[in-house]
């Protein structure tokens, strides 16, 4: 068996990876969307099919969906990039202006002259939401600071008193959700349609004393409000609480104990196996796991790469589009296909309906899956006594999609509960309520809502860290993320996994207090990295400070850098979020990281170059770790002079030569890459952002790509044949590699015999190993790419305290 030559090899699982490829589709990317759509149409008929606004038996808009408002008789809105209108719901974009840009202090300006000149006797500071775009371009809130600030002009426009409008106001306000998760905020369609209604006659409103006099003055704790902090704090402990049951699962799930799931899963996976022609009982060296591993992607590539090609031949494509170019189409197969979900296209316009659920969600699914069939490879490897073989891919592979799914299932219908979309129907055309001239001076008064199988793509872009969205600006998009508890599920649902395994990965060798031991390494560093992330953005931008703009919290705002983010989430959620899914390998954004400061931007690019192993992706995120600490065992070994030992393996000259070049692959593909686009006009054409923050977009590209997270700073301008073809190789190296060097780590310990510790061995488990490990990972990272950071999100840093825009 082990002298079985590559061809014959692959021949043997050709069959198999076709097989099981297709079968699985099947489940995952037609029965699956098709139970969630059929749930969610008769449970959540309002939600499931956008969630519009029916106003005098007329459907006037989406609730999920801002409009733009212009005249001086309405409330207005946020700002919006969308092209060729503001608030264009079939193409969502983000402005992705940089802090330190000077377009976005024009922008700003422009916006502040518009608002003084249309209420020129209004001198309160002007709330910064109402100054900044959105992340979205679509977003339908305001914070209630902003919405009092215009009744003044509003009552005079409309000759109503301020008191009633303070009235009207206060009856429209959304709390916080179950009083703790996002914003207060203001819906301003629905407002507006209520104005009009009052101006009308058609409504009344009781007249309140003390209306619109909220107390304005936050109850600050260190800096955060309250409601702020509990998010955070229950956010730590749900996935504390989780990860436990869910990791013991996952390892009866992996070991073939009997779970609440077994009659289901045992049945569907013989099924699968039967017809495939795979012998569960058959297990691999790695070697042929490897090559099974590769032989698959064949298949998970070339699907999507040919229904991106073919789609306007193919069925649920309601919008008609056509073709996707051959470049872009490989980079988004290659992308999906390992984990990335780098998306260098505007979705609502360039896939169809069935490339998003056949192709793209169903990568989702089996690229999470191949990950997590590698770690349980590992696992054995650590596990087992002088061995040869690792598991059977096939068998792992099953077993990790069978795992998925159900969770996804529930995750999905929470949120069509809260509003993302899940039908088959077409695009839905509402009337604006105040029409708005495009470009070309074409009277505009329609807008366009994108729907589509969306909450079925959502939950598994989530739980299987992805981060492929269904809508361009992702989970800022109000669609795909529409209040605050469903962000608050999104974020949790991208780590809740990553780390549930450090929990499977200890119940699997016999000793839970050894991954828990990761899991505290991991978030050691971790809640530092949300600290500065969330300090860096409830600062606000200071080049905006002589502007007369209030960015400061309160129980009316949220305050902070409200540039490419969302109303209804705030600061404190979106930074969260950034840094989430910048540890996981995840790649979903709720907010615009290219207009985030510079020092949370570089928190998110750090991030990514720890090698995103603080959590890390589904799978991938663990056995990163597990190389890590071989390396952080043989330098301590080294000290003190004596062969070390990790879980019972000794690590030896061939396991450190591994497992460095598995930490040396991504670095050589950021830093020559990255090299490679600043030297050449094809690499520099792409970006958006002047001066260091132009550097840190196509440093954070390679990051992105190499690591295989797939955020951006996404004023890159990155479809172009250059980014296309450079990011995909970056992938694909990152991605497989890795995934082959990790499978030869894994078949040289599974050969050795299991060594008892002795007086010598540092204890894998204690809090000097975990500061030990914690310690190495910061210094690796440190090390590799303190200089480029220089070049990037440091300098830009250093340039904002010293109050220099960058014009070049």
């Amino acid at each position: 068996m082990a002298t079985e030559s590559i061809g014959s090899l692959i021949k043997k699982q050709a069959k198999p990876a076709a097989l099981i490829f297709f079968l699985l589709t099947l489940c995952v990317g037609i029965i699956y969307p098709l139970v969630v759509t059929g749930i969610a149409q008769v449970v959540f008929p309002v939600q499931a099919n956008g969630d519009l606004i029916i106003h005098n038996g007329t459907v006037a808009g989406s609730s999920q969906i801002g409009q733009t408002f212009s005249s001086p008789q309405y409330f207005w809105g946020r700002l919006s990039a969308t092209s060729p209108v503001p608030y264009n719901a079939g193409a969502s974009s983000g402005s992705n202006l940089g802090p330190n840009n000077p377009a976005l202090m024009q922008q700003v300006k422009t916006r502040v002259d518009t608002l003084h000149a249309a209420d020129p006797g209004n001198t309160q500071e002007i709330p910064v939401d109402l100054v900044t775009a959105s992340g979205s371009g679509l977003d339908p809130d305001i914070s209630v600071a902003a919405v009092y600030y215009q009744v003044p002009r509003i009552a005079r426009e409309r000759n109503l008193s301020e008191l009633q409008l303070s009235t009207l106001v206060a009856s429209q306000i959304e709390p916080r959700e179950f009083g703790i998760f996002g914003e207060p905020r203001v819906n301003v369609l629905s407002l507006n349609l209520a104005l009009d209604d009052l101006s009308a006659g058609k409504i009344t409103v009781s007249q309140q004393a003390g209306a619109g006099t909220i107390d304005r003055s936050p109850d600050l704790v260190f800096g955060m409000l309250a409601e702020d902090w509990i998010q955070i704090l229950l956010f730590i402990g749900l996935v504390a609480l989780f990860c436990v049951p869910l990791g013991s699962w996952m390892a009866k799930v992996f070991t073939g104990k009997p779970n609440l799931f077994s009659p289901v899963f045992d049945w569907t996976e013989q099924k699968i196996l039967a017809i495939s022609g795979v012998d569960p009982g058959e297990e691999m060296d790695w070697k042929q796991f490897a090559v099974a591993v590769m032989v698959f992607t064949i298949p998970c590539i070339f699907v999507v790469f040919f229904l991106e090609l073919l789609q306007q031949y193919l069925p649920l494509n309601p919008a008609g589009l056509g073709t996707v170019p051959w470049d872009l189409s490989l980079n988004t197969a290659i992308s999906f296909a390992t984990n990335t979900n780098w998306q260098a296209y505007v979705p609502e316009v360039t896939m169809s309906y069935f490339t998003q659920m056949v192709g793209l969600a169903v990568q989702n699914f089996l690229s999470a899956a191949v990950a997590l069939a590698v770690l349980v490879a590992l696992i054995y490897a650590f596990t087992r006594k002088s061995g040869t073989t690792i598991g059977n891919f096939w068998v792992l592979l099953v077993k990790s999609v069978m795992i998925l799914l159900p969770i996804c299932l529930i995750l999905s219908l929470v949120l069509v509960s809260q509003g993302t979309p899940q039908t088959f129907s077409g695009a839905v055309t509402v009337p604006l309520l105040d029409p708005v001239k495009d470009s070309t001076g074409t009277l505009v008064t329609t807008q366009t809502i994108p729907l589509g199988p969306v909450a079925s793509q959502v939950a598994i872009k989530h739980l299987g860290t992805n981060g492929g969205g269904f809508y361009n600006t992702n989970s800022a998009h109000p669609l795909e993320n529409p209040t605050p508890f469903s962000n608050f599920v999104e974020t949790f649902a991208i780590i809740i996994i990553p780390a549930a395994l450090c929990i499977m990965f200890g119940v699997m060798i016999g000793s839970k207090r050894k991954g828990v031991a990761l899991l505290i390494a991991m978030t050691l560093i971790f809640l530092p990295l949300v600290g500065l992330a969330i300090w860096s953005e409830g600062g606000g931008n200071p080049a905006l400070a002589s502007l007369g703009i209030d960015q400061n919290a309160s129980h009316l705002q949220s305050g902070g850098n409200m540039e490419g983010k969302e109303v209804r989430f705030g600061i404190v959620p979106s930074a969260l979020f950034g840094v989430v899914t910048t540890v996981t390998s995840c790649g979903a954004v709720n907010a615009m990281h290219d207009s985030f400061m510079p020092v949370a931007g570089g928190v998110m690019l750090f991030d990514m170059q720890l090698g995103e192993v603080v959590f890390g992706g589904v799978g991938s995120g663990l056995y990163g770790m597990l190389v890590f600490a071989i390396i952080a065992m043989f330098i301590a070994g080294l000290m003190v002079g004596r062969t070390p030992e990790l879980y019972g393996k000794k690590i030896e000259q061939y396991e450190m030569k591994m497992a460095t070049i598995i930490i040396l692959i991504p670095i050589v593909l950021i830093l020559v890459f990255t090299s490679l686009a600043v030297l050449t006009s094809a690499g520099q054409a792409g970006v958006f952002n002047p001066g260091p923050h132009g550097f840190s977009e196509i440093l954070y590209a390679f990051t992105s790509a190499s690591q295989n997270n797939g955020s951006a700073f996404a004023g890159l301008s990155a479809n172009s044949l250059f980014y296309n073809l450079t990011t995909a190789i970056c992938m694909f190296v990152g991605r497989y590699a890795t995934i082959i060097l990790t499978l030869a780590l894994a078949g040289s310990l599974v050969a050795k015999k299991i060594v008892p510790s002795g007086e010598g061995t540092l204890s894998d488990h204690r809090p000097l190993f975990i500061l030990w490990l914690v310690f190495v990972i910061i210094v690796i990272g440190a090390l590799s790419f303190l200089p480029a950071l220089s070049l990037g999100p440091i300098a830009e840093y250093m340039g904002m305290a010293a109050g220099v825009l960058i014009h070049v």
